[in-house]
């Protein structure tokens, strides 16, 4: 009787060990990790960190680490409107990547995107925001890896 009640704890340490090792596994994507790859951007080598100024969160890093080659020629060189051309090259960045995020994760809409650009920028609305989603998705985000 000892040895059942014995084996019936190792079995269930064992499985709460098991548990706990899927649960904290580094596939979670709040624990994952991404190096903060460097691209040329305005003639400089730029990290995601360095170009908004704080770390960036894991989908903003994926994005800059799949679109930072692209993107110094895409927000310098693409018609974002009298609202976006006239931003900053971080701001107006951030704004493309994060059209990127939204537009690949599923349930995410223009809408969506508009209320954190808003967040932001609470003087734009979807007239000034449109834009980025729009020639974000049809130029930059597409790529035959994503």
């Amino acid at each position: 009787m000892k040895r059942g009640v014995l084996l019936l704890v190792v079995l269930i340490a064992a499985a709460v060990t098991a548990f706990f090792i899927v649960w904290e596994s580094p596939e979670d994507p709040a624990r994952r990790t991404l190096d903060d790859s460097a691209f040329v951007l305005d003639g400089r080598s730029t990290t995601c960190t360095a170009l908004f100024r704080e770390p960036c969160g894991y989908e903003l890093q994926l994005e800059y680490n799949r679109r930072g080659a692209d993107l110094d020629t895409f927000v310098n060189s693409t018609d974002l409107g009298p609202w976006g051309n006239s931003l900053s090259f971080a701001d107006a960045a951030e704004l493309t990547l994060q059209a990127c995020v939204y537009s690949r994760t599923a349930g995410k809409t223009v809408l969506e995107f508009v209320d954190l650009g808003r967040r932001a920028h609470p003087d734009a609305g979807p007239v000034e925001l449109t834009p980025f989603w729009n020639k974000a998705r049809q130029d930059l985000c597409e790529s035959p890896w994503q």
